[in-house]
């Protein structure tokens, strides 16, 4: 039986972690995975349909007045340089998208295993005098493997010196699923 507190602050069960010990996800944290590749790919569809609209206002409010002919000694940017920024901006988010889609089809694949000491680490990041501005950073490191988790407590169910075994999937950072001390 795995640690309660693990267990709670991780969200996982006995039976999934007798599968993540097997090298595999439970049926449950499969539904959860896809629910969460769902929402990550209706993130980037919202992202996009923004972009294109942007793209679109650039287009017909922002260049038609740059095509118009210009003084002799205008310090405009010339139209060209416009489009292969946008051209070279739209490159680099397709092949991110494209990259994203390609990790997160990864993500219920086998399940991996880091074993070693724990070390927690909780850093603020931003303009520490509006804090507003700033946002907290949650890791976990397992052995060599360092996981991105969302909430203190993820932090704190772990012991730092202690040794452990975490599963994981690979995705664009390890997504550690279960872990249990040994």
């Amino acid at each position: 039986m795995a640690d309660a507190a693990l267990q709670a602050a991780l969200d996982f069960t006995d039976d999934d972690l007798v599968a993540n010990r097997a090298g595999r996800l439970s049926s449950a944290q499969q539904a959860r995975m896809t629910k969460t590749q769902g929402q990550g790919q209706i993130a980037n569809i919202v992202f996009g349909i923004i972009f294109v609209v942007m793209i679109v206002v650039i287009a017909f409010i922002a260049l038609p007045p740059l095509f118009a002919p210009q003084p002799e000694h205008s310090s405009s940017i010339p139209p060209g340089i416009i489009i292969l920024v946008v051209v070279v901006v739209l490159g680099i988010i397709g092949l991110s998208f494209l990259r994203t889609r390609r990790k997160l089809r990864g993500v219920t694949g086998a399940v991996l295993m880091a074993e070693g000491e724990a070390k927690g680490n909780i850093k603020a990041t931003g303009n520490v005098e509006d804090a507003g501005m700033m946002m907290m950073m949650y890791r976990i490191k397992v052995g060599s493997v360092t996981f991105a988790v969302s909430r203190p407590d993820q932090v704190a169910a772990f012991h730092d010196g202690a040794r452990y075994r975490a599963y994981y999937v690979k995705g664009t950072l390890p997504i550690l699923v279960s872990a249990e001390a040994v």
